[in-house]
């Protein structure tokens, strides 16, 4: 009877100790001073740090993917998405508005179509990935050098005086958290301009001084863009 009790005290004592041991290497990991918590612990071995891939990655904004067919773990950056109040499309003279992009009808499917592409267009040009020289094709601009807004800010459909091409997304304010790479913005308008209509230009609203403006040049792009809409208002107007 003494042996077998001397057994079980000695397995907990055992489980005591592992645990503690345990216990004890526990690694806190923080990103941005904020404490990250996973089912799986970070933990050494053999003198390197091993953590979850998918709890860091989505704690810095990242997307993270599994294809078991090849055996790949791709990261993405997640889109920088603030709330869109509704988008403002003008082809030649004629003003079209989106206001309810919810919903699952053909027009909703063709309003959540556009955003994805403009979307993804966006983000692959303030990174760099569209842009040969970025810094000279980024510029500063006021309302005064785009003769196109007073029509994006359009809340009803009808005929415009003069001729342009683009699309606004109306926004609620996006300001940039540490760890997220995307900068502030408010409104984004992809546009053509009259006289060179080869190219794309990009305005982002800032969020802080709405009146100013930085704009991208996507070069090659104006095409896409009046693809885009044509696409658009023929699927949600059967223009």
């Amino acid at each position: 009877m003494k042996k077998k009790w001397l057994l079980v005290g000695l397995v907990l004592l055992l489980s005591l100790v592992i645990h503690v041991a345990y216990a004890a290497s526990e690694l806190t990991i923080l990103i941005h001073g904020k404490k990250v918590t996973s089912d799986i612990p970070a933990k050494i071995e053999n003198g390197t740090i091993l953590v979850p891939l998918r709890v860091i990655a989505e704690n810095l904004n990242q997307k993270v993917q599994w294809d078991p067919k090849t055996n790949t773990v791709t990261i993405e950056e997640k889109m920088q998405q603030s709330e869109i109040k509704r988008m403002v499309v003008q082809r030649d003279k004629d003003i079209f508005i989106a206001g309810s992009l919810g919903g699952s009808d053909n027009h909703s499917a063709a309003n959540q179509a556009l955003i994805y592409n403009l979307y993804t267009l966006y983000n692959e040009v303030y990174r760099g990935f569209l842009s040969t020289d970025l810094g000279t094709d980024m510029k500063l601009k006021t309302e005064s050098d785009l003769p196109f807004i007073k029509n994006s800010e359009a809340t009803k459909e009808g005929a415009a005086k003069e001729s342009y091409t683009f699309i606004r997304m109306v926004r609620s304010p996006y300001i940039t958290q540490p760890g997220q790479n995307a900068p502030s913005s408010k409104d984004l308008v992809f546009y053509l301009d009259p006289k060179n209509q080869n190219d794309l230009y990009i305005a982002v609203q800032n969020p802080e001084q709405v009146k100013e403006w930085t704009t991208y040049t996507v070069k090659g792009y104006g095409l896409w863009l009046q693809k885009e809409i044509d696409i658009y208002l023929r699927g949600s107007r059967g223009l």
